[in-house]
């Protein structure tokens, strides 16, 4: 067998690629723009075993936990005859899944006779049924978020292709069209893993081959290893906030507790404390709760060229207790569970900044918000448009950071207004851009947060919204201001019309809607912020002439004019 070191580099290196190459077909072919456009998709390849040997960098909430959902459909099912043509399909969060809408596909690869490992793909399904469309923000269940798929062994000839099971999953479904693409979509990504495994498997071996899947495991569990034990050995306990249940807006906020404890090279992030589950969508399952406390941790740790796959979780014990919103029991609702999971990776960084207190930057936007127009069309069918938008991250010693960003879980991108107009006639973009202020001012500071306007062009539009960030704003950290909170307002008839972090609001033709962002949490005192860097921020609109005078204690003119603000973004001013 060759074990031959810079043979095994290369392997990994193109196990590496093959997911890479999976993600860019998956996003090529898919039809929805939330695939499409904001990537809201995942690949991965994982061993016979179902460990996850490498995966593509795209969102790490699902990726990081898709082994979960493989050794969840292991146990339910029998995988000892798979053949070729076989596939697990799943979306069920209490079967190692995330929310309904991510649907999970794994499909075997075979290489003469033998199984070398399965391919990996998880797409954001547009619609999953469920109580209306967009997302059902009163649901206090599951099975009123949409259908739920259990671990299934299916057969592509038998049970796709107008087979029974793709005819009754998507008899369910508003926009079909589009989510049979998507799982095409899938399959086709799979079906490109599964080639470029073979292709190795025929060039080298397939037990050299095997050899270099654990070989990559094993060097990233020693990676890891070697990262925790720079941090100081000891406990430190962290916590975090959402705003609210999604229910009661002005309620008391949901805790997210968390204790790290180092002991040499192996880390426990224990949730002991953290809140009980809640009966609305802000619940997280364990899979995507996992996902978080571990993508929290690699965060901060410095090593950023560590290969991501499961054997990083090795030298970690996690705890989340039974019944918590991290680990809610079955049945209970989970749509809005990265919001959770932000705050477990806000609260496991609360904790490590006193171990690491140049390390750990201020807290970003970190929330999910999932914006919805549905248009019930007078024709028939049904048109949704769905945002998936982010705010500033977080400062930390060192350097600014980055606005108008997806959260470090997730790492979507922003939908092109272009693409948005052309595919929901319903819509007209008017407003898209920073908004001037929003960041924390630091010695560094935080990035800035977004606003996007729409123009409702027609009756019978929807608006729905699952979000945080609302009462509490991003904290920052040693001595650094808090970011701004995020607002939504529909404008009607010349009177504004606010509503919450949780919302369905009926929309009529010619209503304005703004959906504002935050910023993220600067770090350190802004006095101490270099002169020259706060006249850039204001020369470049970024702030205004009262925030460089009153916070920064930059000496301005009284009366200076502020300067012209452009949004770095090449789409819209930044809002003054």
């Amino acid at each position: 067998m060759n074990t031959d070191r810079t043979l095994m580099v290369i392997l990994a290196r193109a196990l590496q690629a093959a997911t890479d190459e999976m993600a860019a077909n998956l996003i090529r072919s898919a039809f929805s723009a939330v695939v499409r456009e904001a990537r809201d998709c995942s690949t991965a390849l994982l061993d016979s075993q179902g460990n996850v040997v490498a995966q593509a960098d795209m969102i790490p909430m699902q990726t990081a936990a898709l082994s979960a959902s493989f050794a969840a459909a292991a146990e339910q099912l029998d995988l000892a005859g798979v053949g070729p043509r076989s596939f697990v399909l799943t979306n069920d969060p209490y079967s190692g899944g995330q929310h309904l809408n991510d649907i999970i596909l794994f499909t075997p690869i075979f290489h003469d006779g033998e199984l070398l490992g399965w391919s990996g793909s998880t797409a954001h399904h547009l619609d999953i049924g469920g109580g209306s469309a967009g997302v059902n923000t009163a649901a206090h269940e599951l099975i009123q978020e949409g259908i739920v798929i259990p671990p299934l062994l299916l057969d592509i000839d038998r049970d796709w292709h107008g087979g029974m099971i793709e005819r009754l999953i998507f008899a369910n479904i508003r926009t079909p069209e589009i989510g049979m693409g998507d799982m095409d979509a899938q399959f086709a990504a799979n079906d490109v893993g599964a080639r470029r495994v073979r292709e190795l498997a025929e060039r080298y071996g397939p037990d050299t081959l095997r050899t270099a899947m654990r070989e990559t495991l094993d060097y990233s569990e020693r990676r890891m290893r070697a990262a925790i034990a720079r941090i100081p050995d000891g406990s430190w306990a962290g916590e975090a906030f959402l705003d609210s249940d999604g229910r009661e807006p002005t309620g008391r906020p949901i805790r997210i507790a968390a204790n790290v404890t180092i002991s040499g090279n192996e880390a426990t992030l224990d949730f002991t404390g953290t809140d009980p589950q809640v009966r609305t969508m802000f619940n997280s399952p364990l899979a995507s709760s996992t996902a978080g406390a571990v993508t929290a941790l690699r965060s901060i740790l410095g090593d950023t060229e560590m290969p991501a796959n499961d054997g990083c979780n090795r030298p970690l014990t996690m705890i989340f207790p039974e019944g918590s919103v991290l680990n809610p029991r079955p049945g209970a609702p989970v749509r809005a569970r990265a919001t959770a999971c932000c705050r477990a990776l806000d609260a496991v960084h609360d904790a490590l900044a006193e171990a690491l207190p140049g390390r750990v930057p201020g807290e970003g936007a970190n929330s999910t918000t999932g914006f919805f127009l549905a248009h019930n069309r007078p024709e028939g069918g049904i048109a949704i448009h769905l945002d998936v938008l982010g705010g500033g991250w977080g400062a930390a010693s060192g350097y600014d950071a980055i606005h108008a960003t997806d959260h470090v879980l997730s790492s979507c991108r922003l939908t092109p207004s272009e693409a948005i107009e052309q595919l929901n006639p319903h819509v007209r973009i008017e407003g898209f851009g920073l908004i001037r202020d929003s960041w924390g001012e630091g010695q560094f500071n935080g990035g800035q947060g977004i606003f996007r306007r729409f123009r409702i062009l027609r009756n019978d539009v929807t608006l729905s919204l699952y979000s945080d960030r609302f009462r509490l704003a991003p904290r920052g950290r040693a001595g650094g201001r808090d970011g701004v909170s995020a607002r939504l307002t529909v404008e009607r008839d010349g009177e504004l019309i606010e509503l919450g972090a949780t919302s369905t609001f009926p929309l009529k033709a010619g209503d304005l809607v703004e959906i504002r962002l935050p910023g993220g949490g600067g770090w350190g005192p802004p006095a101490e912020r270099d002169r020259e860097a706060v006249r850039r921020d204001l020369d470049d609109g970024f702030i205004s002439p009262e925030t460089a005078r009153d916070v920064y204690r930059l000496d301005v003119p009284e009366h200076a004019a502020p300067a012209e603000a452009i949004s770095p973004m090449g789409q819209g001013r930044i809002d003054v």
